[in-house]
């Protein structure tokens, strides 16, 4: 379970500045950490981080390939553009996204588009991200590019796995409004060696 963000990098930040994402995800990871244990005799659930500390996105992937996870599930929280939204009281809802190039409509294209690339620009807090990503601009849409060269071997999987979590968040609970199922480019999903997905929740 990798909650995403931490330490230096608050994630998005309620407009009150009260709320931020990296504490809602640790939340959230805790508590699905738990249930897990709790239903399902003998898995081993391993956390990117129990607390609040600054992980890198490939190290995120690392923890989970050192450990011969079989699923990592990246924890998010969506946030709206006030200024860009004027609909933004309205919009609702979790996503669910695997390793891929987006592929859908122009207007949620450019969305989901501004969504990887403010998940992807924690890179810019790394030191010396440029090497660590093989010259990758979070902030330049070209550099997306190279995700339509990347073979993921556990797509389907990682599909399979998305839809299932989509049919039990919609079954109830505080976040029952999807937006459905991604393919995006995120940073974080892409040297995993196993089956994995980033979930924005409501």
């Amino acid at each position: 379970i990798d909650p995403g963000h931490g330490g230096k990098d608050a994630g998005c930040i309620s407009r009150d500045g009260k709320a931020k994402e990296k504490d809602i995800v640790l939340d959230i990871g805790k508590r699905l950490r738990d249930k897990l244990k709790a239903e399902m005799a003998g898995i081993r659930v391993i956390m990117t981080r129990s607390d609040d500390r600054f992980i890198e996105l490939q190290e995120r992937a690392a923890i989970a390939n050192r450990n011969n996870a079989g699923l990592f599930i990246s924890i998010h929280v969506n946030a709206v553009d006030t200024k860009k939204n004027r609909n933004w009281k309205t919009v609702k809802g979790f996503s669910i996204h695997t390793l891929g190039q987006s592929r859908t409509g122009r207007d949620l294209y450019s969305l989901n588009m501004d969504l990887c690339k403010r998940e992807n620009s924690v890179i810019l807090l790394e030191d010396d991200y440029s090497a660590k990503y093989q010259g990758f601009d979070p902030n330049d849409t070209e550099s997306y590019i190279f995700f339509n060269l990347l073979q993921n071997a556990n797509l389907n999987q990682s599909l399979h796995f998305a839809e299932e979590t989509d049919r039990q968040l919609k079954a109830g609970g505080p976040f029952s409004s999807s937006r459905g199922i991604h393919q995006d480019p995120f940073l974080v999903l892409w040297k995993t060696t196993m089956p994995a997905v980033l979930v924005e929740c409501g």
